[in-house]
């Protein structure tokens, strides 16, 4: 074959296998650009439990709208990961996501607890600069920060197993109680006897008597079927329940711009319908409670001033300077 045929031959056949590469190329990037992503989370309670819904409502959006691009698999609740360990799984990357309370991670970051103390909503916070402080802090104590919060709004109450002549608060000196560490500072200052005692065995210490009354919020008392041996609720409520859900934040930064507009616009759409949803759960809540014949004793708005202001107390005592910048952040 002449010369100049053959370099013609060459170079057409040069031609087509840098094109063919250049095929392949678009086709690899492309693959690389729909392949979906899956992300590991897990949540503090059981994801039907009150407390586990929303959270749940919130995964399924994402799974709903993030089809062939990002996907959440709940592996499970505290079964799976131990409530208070979610929070360093997080941050060592173990998970990707979890929805906890702050209290399951105060000793990693005592501040968080100070989102209780507030009446604020998630948009308020937002607002206020609060959630940007806390997010601050929680990046670089968990190396992770907060997608969204649920629960807000919803009140801690005091409950009490038996009708007794109970009007005000020194009445329920010498009671015993069981609570969690965020009761502490009303247990002690209303001499309640706290009993150290795991959800599902209230009941039992409950019908016992082992424990006369127990604190938990407004949500969730027939999650454990106390509803029917509840017989008083001390209104009003006081603290603020706050379920956080965090995400690694190594993992979201590598994720691509339109996996993480998944996730923000999730975000966006949960911070809007959750108000309703608790609005609405609320009602349910207060109309359930009623109907299972359990009184309300009003001790009068003191009784709730008085637990917020003793929790603040406690908290600036162990970080005094941030605290107290946050409280004026989360004061309306």
């Amino acid at each position: 074959m002449p010369a100049p045929r053959r370099r013609k031959l060459r170079n057409r056949v040069e031609a087509a296998i840098a094109g063919l590469g250049f095929g392949l190329i678009l086709a690899a990037s492309s693959s690389a650009t729909a392949e979906e992503v899956t992300l590991k989370a897990a949540v503090f309670v059981p994801p039907t439990t009150t407390y586990g819904i929303p959270f749940k409502r919130f995964v399924d959006r994402i799974n709903e709208t993030g089809k062939g691009v990002l996907q959440i698999r709940i592996v499970g609740g505290p079964e799976a990961v131990p409530a208070d360990g979610q929070a360093q799984a997080v941050k060592s990357g173990v998970l990707d996501i979890a929805a906890i309370p702050p209290a399951y991670y105060k000793s990693a970051m005592v501040e968080g607890d100070a989102q209780i103390l507030t009446d604020m909503t998630v948009a308020e916070l937002r607002k206020s600069g609060a959630y940007a402080a806390l997010n601050q802090i929680a990046v670089q104590r968990l190396n992770s920060f907060y997608l969204t919060t649920y629960g807000m709004g919803v009140p801690f109450h005091l409950y009490v197993a038996k009708e007794m002549p109970i009007s005000k608060p020194e009445d329920l000196k010498g009671l015993r109680f069981r609570g969690q560490p965020n009761y502490n500072a009303v247990f002690k200052h209303y001499g309640i006897a706290g009993v150290n005692i795991a959800a599902p065995e209230v009941y039992t210490a409950l019908e016992r008597g082992v424990a006369q009354g127990y604190g938990w919020p407004l949500w969730g008392i027939n999650d454990f079927g106390w509803d029917k041996l509840t017989k008083m609720r001390i209104d009003p409520g006081f603290y603020s329940v706050v379920n956080n859900v965090l995400i690694n934040k190594s993992k979201y930064d590598a994720l691509t711009g339109e996996q993480r507009k998944v996730i923000d616009d999730a975000v966006a759409w949960f911070d809007v319908d959750n108000e309703k949803y608790t609005a609405e759960t609320t009602k349910a809540a207060l109309e359930a409670q009623a109907k299972e014949g359990i009184k309300v004793v009003d001790f009068g708005p003191q009784f709730k001033k008085t637990a917020v202001d003793l929790y603040w107390d406690d908290l600036k005592k162990l970080s005094p300077d941030t605290v107290g910048k946050l409280q004026a952040l989360l004061t309306k």
